[in-house]
């Protein structure tokens, strides 16, 4: 069961994954020379401002994700950048610690807004991250339909094509496409109904976060917050970390716990004094309460319907919009050129899209649960990060920074980070290094 000339694409979702995955269809159909007519579905008007128009994201724009985009000539135009960020701030137990691109031989790191702005903003233009890849796949000849899809049908068996409902949730209209492709993300409805279609899909489990945005004055802009994005991890049983980026004249704030967020939990951690240090919080010009992916899903495709985007497989706690393109790019690859078989998507996207992402995952749960664990123990943190901050740029600084900047930023493979950080000189040096600390509060404590 194949594509064909004339063969029918229906996109539910017209975000990231909906707009990467137009793209390479229509580069994947032109290469064996077939003509596609591809459709996107989405109810949300990305020019709107606040959340009606935004898909709920922090927006930061990976290094590595900027470098794809540029590669397929789906350039981020400067106009929809708010910031360019130059580093990282890490504070944790009192200590902060700075991480640059320049020293990571990276360029500025761009974030954007999803939607065009907070509910209160008011800019000049378009700003819009989401609304320009929908407008670059539209110019490239896909169909945009600006209303939400209620109901899917996919026959049994999938010889036959499945259909869409959409329009007026009352009277629908019908339509019948030879793939359907969800790219709905775990914040919509659809996340849940697709469970009732009868294909053992499981969707990932999801953590319920916060995220806000406020206005920054210029003097706090340039003083405190500058061009870093800010981790804060709190001497908190509760939190996990709160994140503040820059963007422009905004600053989003992020809350991610280890448990739903709650008001309670909320309120906990914008009283912070290290956030209140880095930013002075009036009231929110926008907030929100999305999910985020904490797993992967199970049987994500079959016959003629494949679910990509962060309801399929999506990094752990990072690179939503990366994952985004790659499961739109291995997708395609799949549908193109194996097939629309439950076993040919099966073989040629779940399968490497495990590989991928699901089974590396596995490694940053790993780092991440051992970066909480070093957190919740002073004299470790204090050893790992005076370590980072060593000024005579050591070896060991050196791997330990980069380290530690893979793993906020994403940049590398968890995997790869993982047996690095296992790096036997590496762990000798930490040794060395507990063992002088221990030794200098020793001597501090006989001295008193």
């Amino acid at each position: 069961m194949k594509l064909r000339d004339g063969s029918r694409i229906a996109i539910i979702g017209g975000g990231p994954a909906g707009a990467f995955f137009a793209h390479f269809a229509r580069r994947f159909a032109e290469a064996q020379g077939l003509e596609v007519a591809i459709t996107i579905f989405d109810g949300k008007n990305f020019l709107e401002r606040g959340p009606r128009g935004c898909n709920l994201c922090a927006g930061v724009i990976s290094n590595s994700l900027e470098t794809k985009l540029n590669e397929e000539r789906l350039l981020l135009p400067e106009s929809r950048v708010l910031s360019r960020i130059e580093g990282y701030r890490i504070h944790i137990g009192g200590q902060t610690l700075r991480l640059s691109c320049a020293e990571n031989g990276r360029p500025p790191i761009a974030t954007v807004f999803r939607g065009n702005g907070p509910r209160l903003s008011c800019f000049p233009g378009v700003v819009s991250f989401d609304d320009h890849l929908l407008h670059d796949a539209r110019d490239r000849g896909t169909e945009v339909i600006p209303f939400p899809v209620w109901k899917i049908e996919l026959p049994r068996p999938s010889s036959s094509p499945p259909a869409l409902f959409f329009g007026d949730r009352r009277s629908p209209e019908r339509r019948e496409a030879d793939l359907v492709i969800g790219a709905f993300g775990v914040n919509s409805f659809l996340f849940r109904e697709i469970q009732k279609l009868g294909f053992s899909y499981r969707p990932p489990a999801t953590l319920t976060t916060f995220q806000a945005e406020f206005r920054v004055d210029d003097s706090r802009r340039s003083k405190r917050l500058g061009s870093d994005i800010h981790v804060i991890v709190p001497p908190s049983k509760q939190i996990r970390y709160v994140t503040v980026i820059p963007k422009g004249e905004y600053a989003t704030v992020a809350v991610v716990g280890r448990r739903n967020a709650t008001p309670e939990l909320v309120t906990e951690a914008l009283a912070s004094a290290r956030l209140r240090d880095i930013l002075p919080l009036g009231g929110a010009h926008c907030f929100c309460y999305p999910r985020i992916a904490v797993s992967s899903s199970k049987n994500p495709s079959t016959g003629r319907f494949v679910i990509i985007g962060d309801a399929s497989f999506c990094r752990h706690y990072k690179n939503g919009i990366e994952s985004a393109f790659v499961t739109a790019r291995l997708a395609a690859e799949a549908v193109f050129r194996h097939g629309l078989d439950a076993g040919s998507l099966r073989r040629a996207f779940f399968v490497p899209a495990r590989r991928l992402i699901a089974r590396d995952n596995a490694y940053g749960r790993a780092l991440f649960r051992l970066n909480e664990t070093l957190s919740a123990v002073p004299l470790l943190a204090q050893v790992h990060y005076s370590l980072a901050r060593d000024d005579s740029h050591s070896r060991a600084s050196k791997k330990i920074r980069r380290l530690l900047w893979d793993l906020f930023t994403g940049s590398a493979p968890y995997r790869e980070i993982f047996f690095r950080a296992l790096d036997v000189r590496l762990q000798l040096a930490l040794a060395r290094h507990t063992i002088e600390l221990l030794w200098k509060k020793a001597i501090w404590r006989l001295a008193k």
